[in-house]
C-alpha cells in the first residue's frame, strides 16, 4: 500500500476546501448581485420612461412655428444641436398606437423597436425594454438598454470577488502549513521519545503536555513499555543469577578435572580428562561472558563523566602480555598520547577492550601479531592477521552468539558485549575486513564518545 502524509493531506484538503468555499460564496454573491443590479436597472428604465414621457409629449404637442409643418414626420430630440460623441446606455422612442415612431433620442435606431406596444418590460436582441403609455394621447414611450451593460457590471463584480484568491490561496496555504506543522509537532515529539527508548531506557513517555487525542496512544505505549521492562528485567536477572550460580560449580569442576588429569598422567584416560578440562574452561568463559553481558545490559557504561582511559588501556595490554597466547603477540602504540580522555566508565571500557583483544588473539592467524594503537581522533584500533571475513558475515558479528567461520572456541558474545558498551558510552564499534589499508586481516575500531 503506498505511503501517504497526514500533514500533506491536511494542507491540500483544507486549502482546497477554503478555495472551493470561496468560489461557491463568490458564485452565490454574483447571483445575488446580478438580481439586485437587474432590479436597479429595471427601476432606472421605468423611472426614465416616466420622466421623459411628459417632456416628449410636450415637445410633440407644442412644436415651434417653423417646425409646425414637419410634425407629421419623425423627429429626433436635439435636431440642430451639436453633441459630443459618447456611448448611450439608454435610448428611447415615442410611438403612436399604430407603431409609427414620432420622436426618438439622437442615438436610437430609426426603425421601431421589435417589441409590442404594451406597458411593461420585455427583452429582445440583447436589449432590455420598458414601455409606458400616455392614456390621454394613446402614445407610448419605449426606453431601451443594452443587456451587455448589466453583464459587464456583473463580470467586473465577479472579477473583483475572485481576484483576491490569487493572494488568498498562497497566504491561506502558508497559514495552514504552519498551523498543521505546529499542531503535528507533538506527534514528532512522541515519535522521537519512542525511538529513544531501548533496553536501557524504558521509562514512561510523559503525556502532560500532549493533546487529548494523543494521550490514549501514549498511555498504551507506556503500558507496553512497562510490560517490556518487566520482561527484560526478568531475563537479565535470570541470566545474571544463572551465571553467578554456575560460576562456583564450574570452577570447582575445572579444578577437579585438572587434578584428575594429573592423576591420570601417562594413562589411556588422560586424553579424556584433558578434553573434560577444555570443555569446562569453555563453560567457564561462557559463564564469564554471560555475567559481562548482564552487566552491559544493566547499563554499566552509561556514565557520562570525563575520565582518562589510558591507564585502563595499558593495564589491559599488560594483562594480556602475561597470559599464554598473548606473550610476544601484542604490539601496542599509544600514538604519542599521554592521556585518553572520554566520557565513559573505566570498568565498562576495560571489559570492551578485553573482549576485542581476546577476539583478535583467538581468531587471528597463529603466531601473528595483534596490533593495538590509538589514532589522532582518540579511537582505539585492534587489528590482526587472518582470512578476510565476508561482508554479510561481518555485519552480523556484533549480534549475540555469532562466531567466525574458522571454528575457533569462542562464545559469540565478545563483540556483542563490546558493541553494547560502546553504544552506551556514546561512541561505537566498527568492524573492517580486510583491515584498513591492508589486503587481509580483521580490524575493530572503538570510537570513544
Amino acid at each position: 500500500m503506498p505511503s501517504w502524509s497526514l500533514s500533506r493531506r491536511l494542507i491540500l484538503v483544507l486549502t482546497g476546501s477554503l478555495t472551493g468555499l470561496w468560489l461557491l460564496a463568490t458564485l452565490a454573491s454574483t447571483l445575488v448581485v446580478y438580481h439586485e443590479i437587474s432590479e436597479v436597472f429595471d427601476s432606472a428604465l421605468q423611472e426614465t420612461a416616466q420622466r421623459i414621457l411628459p417632456l416628449a409629449l410636450s415637445e410633440l404637442n407644442h412644436p415651434d412655428d417653423e417646425d409646425r409643418d414637419d410634425r407629421e414626420h419623425e423627429r429626433t430630440i436635439g435636431d440642430g444641436l451639436s453633441y459630443q460623441d459618447h456611448e448611450e446606455h439608454l435610448v428611447y422612442q415615442i410611438r403612436d398606437r399604430s407603431g409609427r415612431v414620432l420622436l426618438r433620442s439622437h442615438d436610437a435606431q430609426s426603425a421601431p423597436f421589435p417589441i409590442p406596444l404594451s406597458r411593461g418590460f420585455a427583452a429582445a436582441g440583447g436589449w432590455r425594454y420598458y414601455t409606458e403609455m400616455a392614456l390621454s394621447t394613446d402614445q407610448f414611450i419605449q426606453v431601451a438598454e443594452r443587456l451587455e451593460k448589466r453583464i459587464d457590471t456583473v463580470t467586473e463584480t465577479l472579477t473583483w470577488l475572485t481576484a483576491p484568491l490569487l493572494l488568498l490561496v498562497p497566504l491561506a496555504a502558508g497559514a495552514i502549513f504552519l498551523t498543521v506543522r505546529r499542531s503535528l509537532q507533538p506527534i514528532g515529539a512522541v515519535r522521537e521519545a519512542i525511538v529513544s527508548r531501548s533496553g536501557l531506557n524504558l521509562s514512561p513517555i510523559p503525556d502532560a503536555d500532549l493533546p487529548i487525542e494523543l494521550r490514549p496512544i501514549v498511555r498504551d505505549v507506556n503500558r507496553l513499555l512497562e510490560r517490556l521492562a518487566r520482561a527484560l528485567e526478568n531475563e537479565r536477572d535470570f541470566a545474571a543469577n544463572s551465571a553467578h550460580e554456575l560460576r562456583t560449580p564450574v570452577a570447582s569442576a575445572l579444578a577437579q578435572s585438572q587434578r584428575l588429569e594429573v592423576d591420570l598422567k601417562d594413562t589411556p584416560q588422560q586424553a579424556r580428562a584433558a578434553q573434560i578440562t577444555r570443555i569446562l574452561r569453555r563453560l567457564g568463559k561462557l559463564v564469564e561472558r554471560l555475567l559481562q553481558l548482564a552487566r552491559a545490559d544493566s547499563g554499566i557504561a552509561l556514565s557520562r563523566e570525563p575520565v582518562d582511559l589510558m591507564p585502563v588501556l595499558t593495564l589491559v595490554i599488560d594483562e594480556f602480555s602475561h597470559v599464554a597466547g598473548g606473550q610476544e603477540r601484542i604490539r601496542f602504540d599509544d600514538g604519542g598520547h599521554r592521556t585518553l580522555t572520554a566520557r565513559a566508565d573505566r570498568d565498562a571500557i576495560g571489559i570492551a577492550l578485553r573482549n576485542v583483544i581476546e577476539n583478535a588473539l583467538l581468531y587471528g592467524a597463529n603466531n601473528t601479531p595483534v596490533e593495538v594503537w590509538v589514532d589522532a581522533a582518540h579511537s582505539i584500533h585492534v587489528a590482526n592477521e587472518g582470512a578476510v571475513v565476508k561482508t554479510n558475515k561481518l555485519a552480523k558479528l556484533t549480534q549475540r552468539f555469532q562466531r567466525g567461520d574458522d571454528g575457533a572456541d569462542g562464545s559469540g558474545l565478545g563483540l556483542a558485549i563490546a558493541d553494547t558498551i560502546m553504544q552506551q558510552s556514546g561512541g561505537g564499534l566498527s568492524l573492517h575486513s580486510p583491515a584498513i589499508g591492508r589486503d587481509g586481516g580483521f580490524e575493530a575500531v572503538l570510537h570513544l564518545g
